[in-house]
């Protein structure tokens, strides 16, 4: 465990810290044949065999430098111009990540501990369960208010400046999270400060046309996300 958090600490400094604006632009525009590229991982493979304080383990510096070197290429070159920069920047550093884990269970060779640990994971009622209702909070739960408030969307549209695309499901899925944690770590009175949040930066729209509408439409969509997550997070308490 040491080891892996050795090699991610290293890793998130060399990738955030260590990396300027104008590398990762650099990378971008030459790819392959950027010296900025080769300087990137030479400090990524050099900050991982120091803060390992094993200078003799030959697997450390190889796999860091190759894998990362083919990780980093493979998103300059793979990257679709569809694809959302956050959802490709979650990707790259999951892969990373495993990369981690793996050479990390490799060196320490505790492969068969790590199998036992996710057994152990997998047949854990409770962790299953919060897996569930988190899992519920993002798509479930987001179907469920969409097919509650269709009935009023296309009025809504109609009255409606243009606004931020998707902001509106996001929100939602922040919301419920928030509300399912604190529930699920017993801090209730969150949830209401929450509420006063969010009805504070409703404010606004009483200057906005049709503002009565508006203000009912998002609290029928919040206090419909607001039971879901309350409803999940106590069923999974009990």
């Amino acid at each position: 465990m040491i080891l892996f958090l050795r090699l991610l600490l290293a890793h998130l400094i060399a990738d955030f810290l260590f990396q300027p604006n104008s590398w990762v632009k650099h990378k971008n525009q030459y790819g392959i044949k950027s010296v900025k590229l080769f300087y990137h991982i030479l400090i990524v493979t050099c900050l991982s065999v120091l803060f390992t304080l094993d200078y003799f383990t030959w697997e450390i510096p190889v796999f860091i430098f190759g894998f990362h070197y083919l990780i980093d290429l493979g998103k300059i070159h793979l990257k679709p111009t569809s694809v959302n920069n956050l959802i490709w920047f979650l990707l790259d550093q999951f892969v990373h990540l495993l990369l981690i884990i793996f050479l990390s269970v490799w060196v320490e060779g505790s492969m068969p501990a790590m199998i036992d640990v996710a057994k152990d994971v997998i047949s854990d009622e409770l962790i299953l369960g919060y897996a569930l209702a988190y899992f519920i909070m993002i798509w479930p739960s987001m179907i469920v208010i969409n097919l509650a408030t269709k009935r009023w969307q296309k009025q809504i549209n109609q009255s409606m400046e243009p606004n931020l695309v998707n902001a509106g499901k996001w929100i939602g899925i922040l919301e419920r999270v928030l509300v399912l944690t604190f529930i699920l770590i017993a801090q209730y009175q969150a949830i209401g400060f929450l509420i006063a949040a969010k009805s504070i930066l409703r404010i606004s729209v009483k200057s906005e046309v049709n503002a009565r509408i508006l203000s009912e439409y998002v609290l029928i969509g919040t206090l419909i996300s607001f039971a879901i997550a309350i409803l999940v997070g106590v069923a999974i308490k009990i």
